[in-house]
């Protein structure tokens, strides 16, 4: 198949922007087994009509006009739209209303939803977000499929020995990633807590002080793949307790390494582990801090998790569900 990915210029302002990752994730995987993946440039002029399919990945501040005026030209039009909400489904399909086409009055949900008349098919990394897609743009489940993420990392053979601490990766200062109240929970229960990652250096400085306020957190910076395989590979317990998460791939990369997971409830992460994961409510410090120090000492969870994580949210398994979606369309 020949497959042009379309996303947005803006996604080139963040070298670990998580949207281009996954296309280019996608992209690399579906040349390996044959088909040609070209990566929309503005600036350059493409024969639409040539191509199978035409995949729009991520919020696109232009979907409406492109999928309207692609249209014309071909009509295999597909999209991932990556809805990371904890909003009320009913606030979401709400703003999905919010438009007046005449005063050129518009939101992005609004031109999601006038642009799906133009979309064959809809691509949802779980069915949170499924149920978002449905409810709040009217779609039937029919042209809804889910097509989860991969796990980033080569996975391990074997169980590895493994450490009595909580690592947890991210960047450290964005709220929504609730390291705070990880760090807090960590000095409550007492449990060893290592730090990797990034950070927003105007607003590091309350989390420099309680990192230093006690001897049983570690905050490494921002680390290597090579350096972060051994992390995983040494922790006994990963925790991303996120206010919202889309899939959380540091924590399936995590588990591939055999790490016991502390996920948030709140949105689709929670799919991902068969049932396998702590998960908690990222508001309640008891809660993040008791199901850690649970965590710590389950002996049960692994290397069952890892052995399922491999098998079902391999690159090779997710993308061939990618190629199935695609090519319904052309039966």
């Amino acid at each position: 198949m020949n497959i042009a990915f379309v996303i947005s210029e803006t996604f080139s302002l963040d070298e670990f922007n998580g949207i281009r990752i996954q296309a280019e994730t996608w992209a690399q995987a579906l040349e390996a087994k044959g088909h040609k993946v070209v990566k929309i440039n503005p600036w350059q002029r493409y024969l639409w009509n040539q191509f199978d399919i035409i995949h729009i990945i991520g919020p696109c501040e232009f979907i409406l006009k492109f999928a309207a005026d692609a249209y014309k030209l071909n009509s295999s039009i597909v999209f991932s739209p990556i809805i990371d909400t904890i909003q009320s489904k009913w606030k979401y399909k709400l703003a999905s209303y919010w438009g007046i086409k005449n005063l050129r009055l518009s939101s992005y949900n609004h031109d999601v939803r006038m642009a799906l008349k133009f979309i064959k098919q809809i691509y949802v990394r779980s069915k949170y977000e499924a149920e978002y897609v449905h409810y709040c743009y009217s779609q039937p489940y029919s042209k809804i499929e889910v097509v989860p993420l991969s796990y980033r990392l080569t996975p391990l053979n074997t169980m590895p020995s493994k450490q009595n601490f909580c690592l947890s990766v991210s960047i450290l200062t964005q709220k929504r990633k609730n390291v705070m109240r990880l760090m807090q929970a960590a000095i409550k229960y007492n449990f060893n807590l290592v730090l990797a990652g990034s950070v927003e250096h105007d607003k590091f400085a309350p989390f420099k002080i309680l990192i230093e306020s006690t001897d049983n957190i570690t905050y490494l910076g921002k680390v290597s793949d090579e350096r972060l395989k051994t992390l995983y590979a040494e922790a006994k317990v990963f925790a991303l307790p996120s206010i919202n998460e889309g899939v959380g791939m540091v924590a399936l990369d995590a588990a591939v390494y055999g790490c016991n997971i502390v996920i948030t409830e709140k949105g689709g992460p929670k799919e991902y582990y068969g049932g396998m994961a702590y998960t908690v409510n990222p508001y309640d410090i008891d809660d993040i801090g008791g199901k850690i120090i649970h965590a710590l000492c389950d002996k049960e969870m692994q290397p069952i998790l890892m052995q399922y994580v491999q098998r079902e949210f391999s690159l090779d398994t997710c993308i061939d569900k990618l190629i199935c979606g695609y090519k319904k369309l052309h039966i």
